[in-house]
């Protein structure tokens, strides 16, 4: 089994499209269960005190009525995955090189949501 990727260089114009080893693994995003709460109901975060004014809501909450199919895996409950034991020399370089690219968008987006909260 293989995944294509389409990897860009962070700061760089170049792209490369490889072909990489990969698995499946128990969906990062739903943790197996194929489904999880709609992220229009919780997306956001909820806490205690908005199920304190309406406890209907809680019980259909926590008894699955805002469940949506799983939005990386499709209900499917895995997900493929890169299997990186198995990359070869050649896409082990394009991997460390798009993990890096991943990286740096990440902490463009720590920066951004920092300046955010400072008014920047």
């Amino acid at each position: 089994m293989s995944l294509t990727k389409t990897i860009k260089y962070y700061g760089e114009d170049d792209e490369v499209t490889v072909d990489l080893p990969a698995h499946y693994e128990v969906c990062s995003r739903c943790g197996g269960e194929g489904k999880h709460t709609n992220p229009a109901i919780d997306g956001n975060g909820l806490s205690e005190s908005d199920f304190d004014g309406d406890p209907d809501f809680k019980e259909a909450y926590f008894a699955g009525a805002y469940d949506v199919p799983c939005e990386v895996c499709g209900g499917q409950r895995v997900e493929a995955v890169v299997d990186v034991e198995s990359l070869s020399a050649e896409n082990k370089e394009h991997w460390e090189r798009y993990q890096e690219h991943l990286d740096a968008e990440h902490r463009m987006r720590l920066e951004h949501l920092a300046e955010v909260r400072f008014g920047a």
